[in-house]
């Protein structure tokens, strides 16, 4: 198959992948986004990167803000993923449709995420339509017993860990 958008995309479905929901909040307003390309970057320092578009609002208010969280999500939070996955929400001043929580470092997180990660923000470096975002780990929180949701095949799943 020739190296099309198309062809990329296709090949890419079959990357499963952990659901993630980036957060920040810059001037008392809130914004998140579902993402599936987030990754560890780097033990000495602890760096995490995540792959946003351009396009979106994000971007550009967690570079004002200096700062994210990332909730991986649990197997129950499906609602979740796809509400912060909807296209053209405003950023707010409090959690309205999702249940959220503040952190000790006042950046929001999804409540119940089996965990999440306070960042401040390391670099932005602009790659094609996307930006990789460098974040310097700042607090951690890890919930236990509970299984991940899954993004394969361009549909939720969820996965048994075999404990």
């Amino acid at each position: 198959m020739t190296a099309t958008t198309a062809a990329f995309k296709e090949v890419l479905a079959h990357w499963a992948s952990g659901v993630c929901v980036v957060t920040t909040n810059h001037d008392s307003m809130l914004y998140g986004l579902t993402v599936s390309s987030f990754s560890a970057l780097s033990l000495g320092p602890p760096l995490v990167l995540v792959c946003l578009a351009n396009s979106s609002r994000i971007v550009a208010m967690l570079e004002a803000s200096k700062g994210f969280a990332v909730s991986i999500l649990a197997r129950e939070q499906t609602a979740a993923a796809q509400y912060f996955a909807r296209p053209g929400r405003l950023p707010t001043t409090d959690f309205t449709e999702i249940e959220g929580e503040w952190t000790p470092a006042g950046q929001p997180v999804i409540a119940g995420a089996l965990a999440w990660m306070v960042c401040g923000l390391h670099a932005v470096l602009p790659e094609g339509d996307h930006s990789i975002v460098v974040g310097k780990l700042m607090l951690t929180n890890v919930a236990s017993g509970r299984e991940p949701l899954v993004y394969y095949n361009r549909g939720y799943r969820t996965v048994t860990t075999g404990r």
